[in-house]
């Protein structure tokens, strides 16, 4: 069992099956939490490739942060399960923290750490994305599903509109829901993208105003869709490219689909990016597009938004709500309508310089209110309410 790095008391346990770029910047949010700085432990159950069954978006973890893996070598897939929740209970015993961060309630790490912290009157804080749209819900299940979470669950912090909306409906109080689950580093692609404007795209290697998406290539992200209605709009006369970044099982299929069109040449797949790696990408795009089927919230869009982009978004993504204000930095569209997004990235291209530009900026102005520092200062409140006492203004209140 790793050693503690610090003797200072732990307040705040967080936990996440494997830590992404993202999951680093939402731990440093809870550390800039004035009341939480040198007091937060991190817990990452593997090290190996985590949930994306094949693709391995873990990075390197920063040394400097009290960040320590439970199986180090080990992936998602291939861990035991109960050897898991036995190692993260005995490693939240030695560390006693006040409050407990839980990925979710699916998976047994996350039962238990839920459940070790109500044994000892700690606070257990769910982490959720689910929306009610994800899935085909039955009642029945979701009566129990409610009745399970009010259990283990004394506070829940989540994304926005639909994920409060969805946490009503489960019966969960909520006076005991805080916001701002769904951050990003926007400093790193603000000031990235910046310093990448500096080149011209050409000399980056990389296509002008071209619409950009990013993530797996996955049957639920509709990349298909994107690549129909793109096809589309470029047999009604329009002129922009398509980047594709990402990797997942439709690559090749969609590789064959762009091949044989009379468009091929300006259809891109430069595969799996670290998040560094995407930041040219963004800097060039005239516009980021997210076509989702089913999308809990959709952090790729905080990302283009932190970058100054216009963004297009499915209204199955958790984030629409949110983050597009429609007419101002983007749109919303059906994803089913492919008609209706090959129109829409007509429009786009059709704004003026300053339009575009216009749009960009009020992105990266409302996603500032999305900010890990956010983060840190929702969990604050919970600790600093204590395991059981205490009202605090919910998410839904100042959302509404």
């Amino acid at each position: 069992m790793p050693e503690v790095r610090s003797q200072t008391r732990c307040r705040v346990a967080v936990i996440w099956i494997d830590w992404y770029a993202y999951h680093v910047a939402r731990f440093r949010g809870l550390e800039s939490a004035p009341s939480l700085t040198g007091t937060v432990r991190g817990i990452e159950l593997v090290g190996g490739i985590g949930v994306h069954a094949g693709l391995k978006f873990r990075e390197d973890l920063p040394e400097e942060l009290n960040i320590e893996t439970l199986m180090p070598e080990v992936s998602w897939r291939d861990a035991d399960k109960w050897k898991l929740a036995k190692l993260l209970w005995a490693r939240l015993s030695q560390l006693d923290p006040e409050v407990v961060l839980v990925p979710g309630y699916y998976t047994l790490p996350a039962v238990a750490a839920a459940l070790w912290a109500r044994f000892h009157g700690r606070a257990s804080v769910l982490m959720t994305e689910s929306t009610a749209a994800d899935h085909r819900r039955t009642w029945w299940k979701e009566t129990l599903k409610g009745l399970g979470l009010r259990a283990l669950f004394g506070w829940a912090v989540s994304g926005g509109k639909a994920h409060v909306a969805y946490l009503r409906e489960l019966g969960f109080p909520l006076e005991r829901v805080v916001g701002f689950y769904d951050v990003v580093d926007n400093a790193m692609f603000d000031r990235g993208t910046d310093l990448h404007r500096l080149q011209t795209a050409r000399e980056a290697g990389l296509p002008e105003n071209y619409f950009l998406y990013v993530g797996r290539l996955s049957e639920e992200k509709n990349v298909s869709g994107l690549l129909k209605s793109w096809l589309s709009y470029r047999l009604h006369g329009g002129t922009r490219a398509l980047m594709v970044v990402g990797d997942g099982p439709e690559r090749q299929s969609l590789e064959a689909i762009a091949k044989a069109s009379p468009f091929g040449q300006d259809v891109h797949f430069p595969g799996l990016k670290s998040s560094k790696e995407l930041i040219p990408f963004y800097a060039h795009a005239g516009c980021f597009v997210l076509p989702s089927k089913r999308e809990p919230w959709g952090l790729v869009v905080n990302e283009a938004m932190a970058s100054g982009l216009p963004v297009l978004v499915s209204e199955r993504c958790g984030c629409a709500a949110d983050l597009v204000l429609p007419g101002l930095n983007g749109f919303v569209f059906d994803p089913r309508d492919e008609a209706a997004l090959s129109d829409r990235l007509k429009a786009m291209e059709d704004l003026t310089l300053e339009e575009r530009v216009r749009m960009g900026k009020h992105s990266a102005e409302l996603i500032r209110a999305f900010s890990p520092q956010k983060f840190g200062v929702s969990i604050a409140s919970i600790v600093d309410a204590g395991p059981t006492q205490g009202r605090m203004e919910s998410l839904a209140g100042g959302m509404q």
